[in-house]
């Protein structure tokens, strides 16, 4: 077997790699040329892939808009489509933070500001302004607020919902960013579309809300609390404690979602001082427990510079906007006794039937393919099954990996979240779900990934074992030059 080529007028020879029986050189003008010969062009490849990864995302967010554009003049008209328009205002007003639009009165109180600047910068981006219809009131019935002018024109609606729109395809792209980072393409872009055509997902991206704007502040923290695993530094930590903070501004729970990171961060410092003593915190370990325990004022700080009626007493106010959430919540349930939910347990009862038989993205697969093939059937709703099975997937994955790791800090705020949801709902109504229809999609994809693994493992092209790979240094000879120069020494 031929080991080293002796390179023409010099004494050293040049360096070789035998592979799979042949001699390659290791120079890398050899290898070029030799790509070039073979028609090979790696550049281009990676070009391609670059398109695709592009392609897909832009072909998710296409499509989920067009779901939600195609039911803006359809979908029934909900009073707080008025609410939100009615303070679309509070953009124009930011210039002045100290006027009496930001003094503690109803409107302030009633909800964080996000939701409003985002109705406003829709309304200026499609030609609209901001003087939009008065503060709805639910102790009324639709004609009287119509007489008051509390009922927002066609033009404002519809702008207000094909924002919202753009938003609720935001979220279905940020799955699919999500899924791309704890499974594999395949179930990130299957858990994207079971949101795209979630009958829930559709019907709340067509009307005037902020529920959308909460599921994607929500997808933004999940994907910085994974890119803040994988490298924990100051300017990471910052970034994902302003989009729980930004998410806070929407509807207030993802501030609290900062308290159990504080938590892990102060679990995280108790183990450096156990490891290392008192100068713990001079160790470069500890950084991460740190920017970990810095979490609840990075979030705290995000939400107050946001809402300028935070500025006089953030925290007398910020407590003023828990309390009236909490007392509204009540009122609900007081007001409309059917919808009320006496307990966690109740609340979970009412989420599976919600997701399993209410509104649920298999069942609306089944029923357009007995549509398609004319076949009649019951469809049956298992949306909850494979929710349940991916959520316990990916916490054996955080068990393999530990909850410091990216995919655990993710599952930490997936699961408070969740958990936020269950134990604040104190009535039913069905934009309460939405987030859970999110993380549902994140879950969706771990599961169906791993379904798709384990479908095509089987088909999957046997690959022979390689050879080794043996890589001979240069050699010195030392015996005189060989009579034609041209010769090879060989072994």
């Amino acid at each position: 077997m031929p080991a080293a080529v002796r390179a023409r007028g010099s004494r050293r020879a040049a360096p070789v790699r035998v592979l799979h029986g042949r001699v390659s050189p290791t120079n890398p003008a050899a290898r070029s040329a030799r790509i070039r010969a073979s028609g090979r062009f790696p550049i281009a490849a990676s070009v391609g892939r670059r398109l695709l990864a592009a392609a897909i995302p832009a072909a998710l967010f296409i499509l989920a808009l067009l779901q939600c554009l195609g039911r803006e003049t359809t979908t029934p008209f909900h009073p707080d489509e008025a609410r939100w328009l009615s303070r679309a205002h509070f953009i124009s007003e930011l210039k002045d933070p100290f006027g009496p639009t930001w003094s503690d009165y109803y409107v302030t109180r009633g909800q964080p500001p996000l939701g409003s600047y985002l109705m406003g910068i829709g309304l200026l981006a499609q030609g609209r302004d901001t003087d939009t219809n008065a503060v709805w009131d639910f102790g009324y019935d639709d004609e009287w607020n119509s007489f008051n002018k509390a009922m927002p024109v066609a033009e404002d609606l519809l702008a207000g919902r094909r924002t919202n729109a753009v938003v609720a395809a935001l979220v279905v792209v940020a799955v699919y960013l999500i899924g791309l980072r704890i499974t594999g393409p395949v179930g990130a872009a299957l858990g994207a579309l079971f949101l795209a055509f979630h009958p829930l997902h559709i019907h709340l991206g067509s009307q005037a809300l902020s529920d959308q704007l909460l599921c994607l502040m929500l997808a933004l923290a999940f994907l910085t609390a994974f890119w803040f695993g994988n490298r924990p530094d100051l300017g990471r930590a910052v970034l994902l404690g302003t989009f729980l903070g930004l998410g806070g501004a929407t509807k207030l729970s993802p501030l609290l979602l900062s308290m159990p990171l504080a938590g892990l961060g102060a679990a995280w410092l108790l183990g450096r001082f156990r490891q290392h003593g008192h100068h713990f915190w001079k160790h470069r370990d500890a950084r991460l427990g740190l920017l970990l325990l810095a979490q609840p004022l990075i979030a705290f700080a995000a939400f107050v510079a946001v809402s300028p009626f935070l500025w006089s007493d953030p925290i007398r106010r910020t407590y003023a906007l828990f309390e009236f959430r909490r007392i509204e919540m009540v009122g609900q349930g007081t007001k409309w006794p059917a919808v009320a939910v006496a307990s966690p347990t109740a609340a979970m009862s009412r989420i599976g039937l919600r997701l399993n038989e209410s509104s649920s993205t298999t069942t609306r697969i089944q029923e357009s393919l007995s549509d398609l093939f004319a076949i009649t059937f019951e469809p049956i709703g298992f949306d909850l099954l494979l929710v349940c099975v991916g959520g316990l997937l990916l916490a054996l994955m955080v068990i393999r990996k530990g909850v410091f790791s990216p995919q655990g800090l993710l599952s930490v705020l997936l699961g408070g979240e969740l958990t936020l949801i269950v134990l604040g709902m104190g009535s039913d109504f069905y934009r309460y779900y939405l987030p859970i229809v999110f993380i549902s999609a994140v879950l969706v994809s771990v599961v169906t990934d791993a379904l798709w693994k384990t479908a095509v493992r089987p088909f999957a092209r046997s690959r022979s074992p390689i050879r080794p790979s043996i890589t001979f240094s240069p050699i010195e000879h030392r015996s005189r030059e060989p009579a034609n120069p041209s010769t090879s020494e060989s072994m």
